[in-house]
């Protein structure tokens, strides 16, 4: 019996023994694992280095850089190997003992330079394209960005953005830029993230952000993360550079047009003070004085500035600010003046608290003003407008297992907007009119989580919660039912006071994506996105303008909508030296803003009588081939992309197109761009674009009629015709003076060719009344080829 008990006891001992064993299994299994914490930074100025990828491929695990180049990553026990890379670097690998666990380790990546990048979509790693669960996304290789041929020879960001697959303009020499058949307003620009609301110099020939002072760009086509929202296409993040902690470097360059000068490096003995200053300045009226008359008569000018400041309050403590400033001005010859100003200031403090958690906590500010002179005797005028935005925000990143990485996060906004205020100048005869100015605040909270459960799924949940209020003072009109909004059909007129609620919105905001290895090198990707928009920019013209203006979202024109699902294959060959994608996608969106005929935008008191609300459908399929290793490199990309408008209403007078779908103003259905990138000896690169699209929607005139023995126009199908296609070759030769990687004075040259074959693409067509016929006339912005030259000497 006592045998039978001790055999009993034993037995039950060892089930429990077991069952504990599997109850403390997770347990241990994390207990073992190592966390190793270090950073990256550049082996030649010892700047930190942020996106940096380190990977252990046998632990299966993968981490990225902060801002301060700091990472934290945990691994399985026991020496191995992880490898650590950034584009433009070369990468290294590090054999990690318990020893660098203890220790952390810093790591020095030496820039390349014969192998010199060219701008690419580049992912975080060399195959990271193929294990993200991200899809639709690009990033920008900033240190290469002068291998692109560009007009007049000046590095722009937004113009290389248009090589990507998915990205377009509307014409040559526009603002802005359209992301999958979005419009340009909603795409969401953020400068160290504060928001920009016009992106260009001289009325759309140049982006007025400086190149020189830029970290790095990367464009979110889709899958936008649940910490941004506010726009409904994409989001563009640009960060500018910290400076140097070991020496003070100073760049200065000159073109045809511009000229510019950065410098960077540290303030105190210590070295955890760092600044970065620099500037550009245009004198294009050089190249105008050389026109044909009346061209030659106008006058241009800008300049911009970018400034950081950097200071490392402790190895995991890290304190910065960032300004920026911008002015244009356009002239026509004896009668108008455009004048706009971009001003954005960020502070932020970036915290490690421990090894798996981080915050930070930060402040911005945004402003847009433009001013429109009338300069003509008896019609002088100033016109002003513009937006402010202020913004607060608190991010906290916790990585609490190798499987999961959490996102949350809260974010308050407050806007203030300025439609139009015209006043007469001297003896001029110009009413003087005054709009109410607009102001609303809008609070939001998302929490995301990247979960990776096996190495071969993984997926990204988040969710964004946004409440929007538009608040007095203000005055709204009410207006008679069962007619269409006039101001002849107002019958009321509602007074609100400071801080009253007008109108108020909100709801939540789903992200999704999801990636499944197919193979070693492929895998098959998902995405589902929701987004919303409190802002909307009015304008009846098919790219951003200076007279443009922003509105709030009011019960009147509420606030878009979108919802895009995306599907993607993504495959490397030959060690990741190419990168091949394909990717579909589809948009619904709600409503959007569209114009009546004849309407009237500016300086409308009851803006609301020339809107109507309108839906869009947008679907394409987006094919890419990379390569990103040897002697010859490059990009090619095929897009087919469709976009379209439907405006339904009861009453006749507000019909488009008589409630039918119809092409949106952005709908170019076939773009091919083929950039590719030829090292030769003695730091030469040779380069090429080829752009080939389909001509954007226009609308021509059906015919014409007798109005008191006048002759005029009639426009009835909106968007049913369209330009001719668009192409053009461009190449550039650039030299780099280097002969080690060390080397601190050495000269970029840059030489190129825009439109090589002097195409007269046509940016638009318009018709003019020639006695009883109609004569149309093509405007090309560019018809003839552009060369430029640049020199820029590091020192």
């Amino acid at each position: 019996m006592k045998r039978g008990c001790y055999i009993l006891t034993q037995t039950v001992t060892r089930r429990l023994a077991f069952l504990a064993i599997l109850l403390l299994m997770p347990f241990l299994s994390f207990a073992q694992n190592w966390v190793l914490k270090g950073n990256v930074a550049d082996l030649t100025f010892g700047t930190p280095i942020p996106n940096a990828s380190v990977i252990s491929r046998a632990s299966k695990a993968s981490t990225i850089s902060d801002s301060t180049g700091n990472f934290t990553i945990i691994l399985k026990a026991g020496e191995q190997l992880i490898t650590v890379s950034s584009v433009g670097y070369f990468p290294k690998n590090l054999s990690i003992t318990y020893k660098e666990i203890l220790a952390g380790v810093d790591v020095k990546l030496a820039p390349e330079t014969r192998e010199l990048k060219e701008l690419i979509v580049k992912e975080k790693a060399p195959d990271e394209n193929v294990r993200s669960s991200q899809m639709s996304v690009a990033r920008l290789d900033i240190k290469n960005l002068k291998n692109i041929p560009v007009v007049f020879g000046e590095v722009d960001i937004i113009k290389a953005l248009t090589l990507q697959p998915g990205v377009s303009t509307v014409g040559e020499g526009t603002s802005g830029f359209n992301v999958r058949g979005g419009r340009t307003d909603q795409n969401l620009v953020l400068l160290d993230g504060a928001p920009l609301f016009n992106t260009s110099h001289l009325l759309g020939f140049l982006s007025n952000v400086n190149a020189d002072a830029i970290r790095d760009v990367t464009l979110y086509k889709g899958d936008i993360p649940a910490a941004y929202g506010g726009r409904l296409s994409s989001l563009l993040e640009i960060n500018t550079r910290s400076g140097n902690k070991e020496r003070v470097n100073v760049a200065a360059g000159v073109g045809l047009m511009t000229a510019g000068i950065t410098a960077d490096g540290p303030l105190t003995k210590n070295k955890r003070l760092t600044f970065l200053a620099g500037g550009r300045v245009a004198y294009p009226n050089l190249l105008i004085k050389r026109f044909p008359e009346p061209t030659n008569q106008n006058k241009a000018f800008f300049f911009d500035l970018n400034a950081r400041l950097s200071y490392e309050i402790s190895e995991n403590s890290v304190l910065s600010a960032t300004g920026y400033y911008s002015h244009d001005s356009f002239k026509f010859p004896e009668d108008t003046l455009y004048g706009w100003k971009s001003t954005a200031a960020t502070l932020n403090w970036n915290k490690q608290i421990n090894k798996s958690l981080s915050f930070q906590v930060g402040a911005n500010l945004s402003y847009y003003t433009f001013n429109l002179e009338g300069i003509s005797p008896t019609n002088e005028y100033l016109f002003q407008s513009g937006i402010r935005q202020h913004n607060g925000h608190l991010r906290v990143l916790w990585i609490p297992s190798p499987a999961h990485k959490l996102d949350a996060g809260m974010v308050f906004t407050h806007y203030q907007l300025a439609p139009g205020n015209l006043s007469p100048e001297k003896q001029s005869n110009i009413t003087n009119i005054d709009l109410e100015k607009e102001q609303a605040i809008e609070q939001a909270a998302y929490i995301s989580d990247e979960w990776s459960p096996f190495s071969w799924i993984s997926v990204s949940a988040g969710l964004r919660y946004v409440y929007f209020k538009n608040s007095g003072p203000g005055t709204v009109y009410e207006y008679q039912n069962g007619v269409p909004r006039t101001e002849e059909s107002i019958v009321d007129t509602l007074t609100y006071g400071k801080g009253k609620s007008i109108s108020n919105f909100g709801g939540l905001e789903p992200r999704l994506s999801v990636r499944i290895n197919t193979g070693k090198t492929s895998s098959l990707k998902m995405s589902y996105t929701k987004t919303r928009q409190y802002l909307h920019l009015i304008s009846n013209t098919t790219a951003i303008s200076p007279v443009d203006f922003w509105k709030l979202a009011d019960d009147f024109v509420p606030p878009q909508s979108a919802e895009q699902l995306a599907l993607g294959y993504f495959r490397n060959f030959n060690d990741n030296t190419f990168e091949t994608s394909v990717e579909i996608y589809r948009k619904r969106l709600s409503n959007l803003v569209e114009y009546k005929n004849g309407a009237t935008l500016l300086l409308n008191p009851a803006l609301e009588t020339d809107l109507v609300p309108a839906v869009g459908k947008a679907y394409g399929v987006e094919f890419s081939i990379q390569k990103s290793k040897g002697i010859l490199t490059g990009l090619v990309s095929y897009t087919y992309s469709r976009t379209f408008a439907r405006v339904q209403s009861g009453f006749s007078s507000e019909q488009i197109n008589k409630g039918d779908w119809f092409p949106s103003t952005v709908d170019r259905p076939n773009s091919v761009s083929i950039s590719t990138q030829w090292k030769w000896k003695r730091g030469w690169t040779f380069g090429t674009n080829f752009v080939y699209m389909t001509g954007r929607p226009i609308t021509f005139p059906d015919g014409t009629y007798l109005l008191n023995d006048v002759v005029v126009q009639d426009y009835s199908q909106r968007n049913l015709d369209r330009v001719p296609d668009y192409h053009r070759m461009d190449v550039s030769f650039t030299k780099d003076t280097r002969v080690a990687t060390d080397q601190r004075r050495y000269s970029l040259w840059s030489f190129s060719l825009y439109n090589l074959y002097a195409r007269k693409n046509p940016y638009s067509i318009y018709f003019k009344q020639s006695g009883t016929r109609l004569v149309s006339y093509r405007l090309s912005v560019f018809g003839t080829i552009i060369p430029s030259i640049n020199w820029k000497y590091h020192f």
